[in-house]
């Protein structure tokens, strides 16, 4: 009896779903990082929780501004060479931490992070999409689930190894060590990715289809749709709520008392990352 059971990976696009999966991975530890630099920054420039904050808020402007004109690049050039770009941002952004460590400026550290926010949504714009095309349409979203659950398990690493790294009790740690030795992997990164063939996969549109709505009357008729603005609505909700929580969870347990920030680190590691992947898995 022939088994109609479908594969969650088509098996010629095994080797492009582990690679693109490892994205989701890179991003997630790059994200969970700046939950660990808040604190970090508080301490070591003495700064206020409220300055601190620009650290997350400077990051997802990236994601504000360079949303769309990652959409527009991919749909012109490819997944391939959008993943490339995003990439290359993230290696230039987390390189130029050097040079704000030497300068000892958190102005020129959200220069920084900005940069990479604008790699990280190059990123996800071009891999969300892509993971759902590498094998049948009816199993698009477990694919894309189980690539996200790395997502997870950078978002658990990230605090966990920050954590143990800058909460030494050495106020003269060198963040820009750990940033240097991230830039320095995405570039190794990003040249496998402009070596391997990777398949380019379409939706069937070509690109005369795209020209023929200007960019400014799609998002008119997104921003007429009742469901589509209550659906970003809630997203924005959402992840308000995400960023704070984890944003000010060191903050909160250690001004109470309750830990030090290194043991915080890892309750946020494990008690709400690692739960929030197990529910995501």
């Amino acid at each position: 009896m022939r088994n109609s059971t479908k594969s969650l990976v088509a098996r010629q696009y095994v080797i492009p779903f582990i690679l693109v999966t490892s994205l989701f991975f890179m991003w997630g530890f790059a994200r969970a990082i700046l939950d660990v630099l808040n604190k970090h920054f508080q301490t070591t420039m003495d700064i206020t929780i409220t300055r601190s904050a620009m650290i997350q808020a400077t990051t997802y402007l990236g994601y504000f501004i360079m949303a769309l004109p990652a959409g527009l690049f991919i749909n012109r050039f490819g997944y391939r060479h959008g993943v490339v770009l995003g990439l290359m941002f993230f290696a230039f952004g987390s390189l130029l931490f050097i040079p704000s460590e030497l300068t000892v400026s958190f102005n020129f550290f959200l220069v920084s992070l900005f940069i990479i926010g604008c790699g990280l949504v190059v990123l996800e714009t071009a891999a969300n999409p892509y993971v759902t095309e590498l094998g049948d349409r009816s199993t698009a979203a477990s694919r894309l689930n189980l690539a996200q659950s790395f997502n997870g398990l950078g978002c658990i690493l990230a605090p966990l190894i920050m954590g143990q790294i800058l909460f030494t009790g050495d106020e003269g740690i060198n963040v820009a060590l750990p940033y240097s030795v991230m830039g320095v992997v995405v570039l190794i990164v990003a040249l496998i990715f402009s070596r391997v063939k990777l398949p380019e996969i379409t939706d069937g549109s070509s690109a005369g289809d795209y020209d023929a709505q200007s960019t400014g009357t799609v998002i008119s008729k997104l921003l007429h749709n009742k469901r589509f603005v209550f659906g970003v609505s809630a997203l924005f909700c959402y992840e308000i709520s995400e960023i704070s929580i984890n944003s000010f969870f060191i903050n909160y347990v250690t001004d109470g008392g309750w830990m030090t920030s290194k043991t915080a680190a890892v309750v946020l590691s494990f008690g709400g990352l690692g739960l929030f992947m197990a529910a995501r898995v």
